[in-house]
């Protein structure tokens, strides 16, 4: 009977185990175009490979810099394993970065956002065509 209660225990708390809220840790970085220089403008998306409709976002400041925030979370990124997407308007028909970075599939872009203070990067990108 002990037996018993103790392997209804221990399934019990595996539950609760398996029922945490998710974690988010903070994630500021600067985008920087290669041979330009900081990107002034746009927004970075970083979407969480474990949970997908978790999508960090934040706006790129004039010098490249950006912090991010979870919508109906909290500031910061979930955890783990994610991909990346920056989102600029073109202006006068040139885009000041490659296309490619728009979306999650062929930016090539991804980071991993560990459980500390701060995660901080260096987004090194190329630039748009003319």
């Amino acid at each position: 009977m002990r037996t018993a209660s103790l392997v209804a225990l221990a399934a019990v708390l595996m539950l609760f185990a398996g029922c945490s809220e998710p974690k988010f840790y903070p994630v500021r970085g600067k985008v920087i175009v290669f041979a330009v220089g900081p990107l002034t403008e746009g927004e970075i998306c970083f979407r969480p490979v474990a949970r997908p409709s978790l999508i960090a976002t934040g706006k790129i400041q004039k010098d490249g810099t950006f912090s991010l925030s979870t919508p109906g979370h909290s500031e910061g990124v979930l955890v783990g394993d994610c991909q990346v997407a920056i989102i600029v308007e073109p202006k006068n028909g040139k885009q000041p970065i490659a296309d490619r970075y728009r979306d999650y599939a062929t930016s090539d872009l991804s980071y991993t956002i560990y459980p500390r203070d701060e995660n901080y990067f260096i987004l090194d990108v190329k630039k748009g065509s003319k």
